[in-house]
């Protein structure tokens, strides 16, 4: 199915890699445990060579046609189980990885509006606090304040994103970072004024920040919603964009887009599945995104 579709470059996506399933993502998401992990790094390593960030700019950016097979590991939204649980193992198998940063939250200084409602909903129990978007997300801290749940108790206690000193010392080991948005809005939902301001913003702090020589950037929830104008933007400030569409071709420039491994399958089973949709839409002349 590589073959047939021509994909040779796989880019596989993560949030969290857990055996305890924290309050702040228990109703939102099954995280992968580590042995589902390890299992899913041996049938990558088995079929695919990890590359680097940097090797996978320069690929996109000089249109070298892949003829190996290869894999790029990403993290969506900075959180502390890449620093103490995913690194190590990483680190052991010699694969490359890039984690993006919602930059309000570096440091555990403010809280993702879905793990607020995720964390209500396990005192409240009201399936509607799922419900709630980023444009009503106020309504969550109300909620708190009346419910005397304290979200900044919560975050100093359990401290769910990576600190600036845990990004540095992964930089030192070799990994590599991006932006993902200043709070993690869906962008469908905000206009393209703000998806810029957010996208722009987030880049330049991260990479202000931790000193880096390159700017990549993965959408929050999904790239739906943008349009051919903004990407053509975003493509003007930054190296690199990541969707989450899974196998498929993008009209937007330098915009890759990656396969989300948190299913209740094998990695085996989630990639096949992948390869055999792509190959079923490539057919019918459907798997391209073509941007508006």
């Amino acid at each position: 199915m590589i073959k047939k579709t021509k994909h040779h470059l796989l880019l596989p996506f993560y949030h969290s890699v857990s055996d305890e399933v924290h309050i702040h993502i228990k109703n939102l998401y099954q995280p992968r445990s580590v042995s589902q992990f390890n299992a899913d790094l041996d049938f990558l390593l088995e079929n695919y060579k990890s590359i680097s960030l940097e090797r996978l700019i320069e690929i996109n950016k000089s249109g070298e046609e892949v003829r190996e097979n290869y894999f790029h590991l990403t993290f969506d939204d900075g959180l502390s189980e890449f620093y103490t649980t995913v690194a190590p193992i990483l680190k052991e198998r010699n694969i490359h990885a890039t984690v993006f940063l919602n930059t309000d939250f570096i440091d555990n200084k403010a809280l993702f509006y879905r793990f607020k409602a995720s964390i209500l909903h396990e005192e409240l129990k009201d399936d509607a606090l799922l419900s709630i978007t980023y444009n009503e997300s106020k309504k969550l801290d109300e909620l708190a304040l009346k419910n005397s749940v304290d979200f900044s108790a919560y975050l100093k206690n359990q401290q769910p994103y990576l600190t600036s000193e845990q990004i540095r010392a992964l930089i030192n080991d070799g990994f590599t970072f991006g932006a993902h948005s200043l709070n993690h809005p869906l962008y469908k939902g905000v206009t393209g004024e703000q998806q810029l301001i957010q996208t722009k913003e987030s880049i330049e702090i991260v990479t202000a920040k931790f000193n880096l020589d390159y700017k990549v950037f993965s959408f929050p929830f999904t790239d739906d919603g943008v349009s051919k104008k903004v990407f053509k933007e975003i493509d003007s400030f930054s190296d690199m964009t990541f969707g989450c569409a899974g196998i498929k071709e993008d009209s937007a420039n330098n915009h890759l887009q990656r396969v989300s491994m948190e299913m209740d399958k094998s990695g085996e089973a989630i990639i096949k599945a992948e390869y055999l949709y792509a190959l079923m839409k490539q057919k019918m002349g459907k798997n391209k995104v073509v941007r508006q």
